[in-house]
This record gives C-alpha cells, structure tokens and sequence, in this order.
C-alpha cells in the first residue's frame, strides 16, 4: 500500500478522469461537510437518530485507508501537520489519568478524532486544482445556506440573531469566525471562475458573507475580518485595485451596518471599562493561573468552565459573583487546558504553515508563468484564511471545532498541488 509513496499524481485531473472509487471516497468528504456544519439532523430528525455525523466520517476514512486512490497512507503520516496533531492527541491519554472528570477529555477527544479522520481524508484524496476547489466551493455553499436558513442575521441586522441547529456554530461570534475564514475562498473562486453564473453566485456569495460577518455584530469576527482583507489587499499584484475593492467594502459596510453595530466596534477600544472585554481579560488571567500549577499537562480537556468557576475564580470574587466561563481564547484555552506543552503545539502548529505559506508565495512572485500565478493565488487564499482563523482565535474558544483541521488539510493539499506530486517532500 506504502509502495506509491513517489508516485506521481497528475495536476488537474478533471472528474470524468477519476477512478470511481475515488470519486465516491471524495463524494463522501464533502457530504461530512454538509452533515458537519448545517446538521441537517436538527430539520430531519431520522437523520440524527442514523447517527450519520459520526458514520459518514468513520465510514469515509475506512475506505480511504484501504484504497490506493491519492496519495499513499505513509505519505500522509508523514506530513508535517500530520506530526503536529498527533502531538497534539497524545495529550488526551495522558489527561484520562490526571484530570478530574474523565469524561470531558473523552468527549473533547471523540471530537479530535473523528476531525483527524476527515483530515486524513482531506490530505490523501485532495491531490489536484479540481478537487481544492471543489472544497472551496462546498465550505462557501455551506456557509451560504447556513445564512439562507438563518436570514434575520443578514436582514435583521439591529438585533443579535442566533443561528439555529448547528452546535459549534450556534453563537453569533462563532459563526462571523467561521465566515471569515471562509471568505477569502469565496473571493478566490470568483477570480478563477471562468463562466459568468459562477462569477455572479461566488461574487454574490463574497458580499453576502462580509454583510453576515457585520450582521452577527462580533467585535472579533469584524477584526479577523478586516485582518484577511487587509492582508488579501497588501498581497494582491495589482495594490490600486485591491485599494478600490477595499473602498467598496467599507462604502457597502458603512451603508449596510446599523448603529448599533458602529457602538458595539467603539467598546473595543474601551476594554478597561467594557465588561465583556474585562470578563475575558480575567478568564485569561485564570488561564495562566491554571498552566503555572499544572504547566506540562494542564488541568484537562474539557475543564476550563468548571475550574474557573471552582477554584481559578479571580482573587476576591465569590463563587456566587461570577458564572462559569470558557477562555474565549484558542490561545489561553490550549494553556489552561494543556498547560504550556499544549501552546507549544498550537503555536507550532500556526507558525510553521504561515512560514511554509509566506515561503511558497515569495517563490511564486518570482515566477511569470500562468500556473506559477494560479497556485500563487491560491496559496494567498489559504494563507488569508488562516489569518482569519488565528486573529478570530484570540476572542473565541473554538480549539475543538474543525477550523484547524480543515485548514491545516488545505495547507498540506495546497503544498502539494504546488509543489509537484513527483517531489513527494512529505
């Protein structure tokens, strides 16, 4: 099975040249997808009760692991990003033992499994510009109907709207976080897009998106993304039209955006006074708390709510003054949770695909062929996304959601197509 590992993969296949078997294993991917972030289960309760968003992923991994379609399974454990969530995982068992409720690791590790699953997936069967971009347009499709089945959040912008059925994206900031990662895809698709339908629906879709992002009026998802376009504008070849582009933006938020929404963005720079802010910046302290008395394993996945409120409380404050809370951090959960080992590896995990990321594009700028710039634009797209992810990061608690696996997939899919299958480097 191992023995393809430098055998090379064509770039571009189309999809009436995939071998069915691929075809379906890559059908299946996208399906978890839909399952994943819409959770039709909640319209169509037969669905939940099949259990289909736990047997699609098993059942789409099984197969993969077993076909010889993509890249070689040894190939794939030897990604970069591979090593670093496998890292990341052997925290779990260790925690079984130590922490103090058993069951929250388990559930928090069920979770990290099963996205390790579909990241598995991801890095073997994506291996050619076809099927990239059909992930793109399936994530930007997705988040398009999530606002379709939740149209207040766009046309009821003055209230705080909720978006229903979906677990991890239930919370208005936690949906604007994952717009924002999405949006530079949607961006992306309607540049490469040839036919005119497609330019209209991804452009409608990138503009739809950043009316979401302001509708759900999060103070984080507003400046993750004005960090991806900022970034998108400063990457671009041509910098006056990406300026013109930046103009239009805020022209479209300005007109669209309640006042509400303007008095909400101004408590940012009060954070002394504003109590969300301040109830962060005390989760955050109680974070550190956490990791200097428990640095190499932390207090355990799945506890920060519950040592917070138990023994973390800020110092003065009674058990009663204050409710349970996450870490509304990425960064500070990883610490308490994990302590320092745990930082470490996220830290790790981010840094080394912005550096690989920023690599790739500096040797693309110095290329002039056509697919040198396809992949160029590509690899900014991903690398947008990212930014995206690790700015809305530092105000949410998502580090169990699927935002890291799905775009750390994309990075490894992106060096891949970039780079050339009959390099092989991983």
């Amino acid at each position: 099975m191992d023995s393809s590992v430098n055998k090379p993969i064509k770039e571009g296949i189309p999809f009436n040249g995939i071998k069915p078997v691929s075809t379906v294993l890559f059908g299946g991917l996208l399906l978890f997808f839909l399952f994943e972030y819409v959770r039709p289960g909640s319209y169509f309760p037969v669905l939940e009760a099949a259990k289909l968003n736990t047997v699609i992923p098993v059942a789409v991994f099984v197969f993969t692991f077993f076909s010889n379609a993509g890249r070689s399974n040894l190939a794939v454990i030897n990604a970069r990003n591979t090593k670093w969530l496998l890292f990341f995982l052997f925290l779990f068992p260790i925690q079984s033992i130590t922490a103090d409720v058993t069951l929250y690791v388990y559930n928090a590790f069920k979770a990290i499994v099963g996205y390790l699953l579909i990241y598995f997936v991801i890095v073997k069967q994506v291996t050619d510009m076809q099927r990239i971009k059909a992930v793109f347009s399936v994530l930007v499709f997705i988040h398009v109907l999530l606002v379709i089945l939740n149209p207040n959040v766009v046309l009821a912008p003055e209230a705080r709207n909720y978006i229903a059925g979906v677990t991890f994206l239930g919370d208005g900031n936690d949906f604007a976080w994952s717009v924002c990662i999405v949006v530079p895809l949607a961006l992306y698709l309607f540049q490469i897009s040839e036919g005119r339908l497609k330019k209209i629906f991804f452009f409608s879709a990138f503009c739809l998106l950043i009316l979401t992002v302001v509708g759900t009026q999060s103070r984080g998802g507003s400046i993750a993304l004005g960090a991806t376009i900022l970034y998108l504008v400063l990457r671009g070849r041509k910098k006056a039209v990406g300026l013109i582009g930046l103009g239009a933006l805020i022209v479209l938020v300005a007109w669209f955006a309640p006042q509400v929404y303007f008095d909400r963005m101004k408590t940012v720079a009060d954070y002394k006074t504003e109590g969300s802010a301040q109830g962060r910046i005390m989760a955050w302290k109680s974070a550190v708390r956490m990791a200097t008395d428990y640095p190499f394993i932390g207090v355990g996945a799945g506890h920060f709510g519950v040592k917070y409120g138990v023994e973390y409380r800020p110092p003065g404050v009674g058990r009663r003054e204050i409710p349970w809370s996450n870490a509304h951090s990425i960064y500070f959960l990883a610490l308490g949770e994990f302590g320092f080992t745990g930082l470490v590896i996220l830290l790790g995990i981010i840094v080394s695909n912005l550096i690989r990321n920023e690599k790739r594009i500096r040797s693309l700028n110095k290329q002039t062929s056509h697919n040198s710039e396809s992949a160029r634009r590509l690899t900014v797209a991903v690398q947008s996304s990212f930014i995206g992810f690790i700015v809305g990061g530092a105000f949410l608690s998502g580090l169990y959601y699927p935002h890291l696996f799905i775009l750390t997939t994309l990075c490894e899919a992106t060096d891949f197509v970039d780079t050339g299958a009959n390099q092989n480097k991983r």
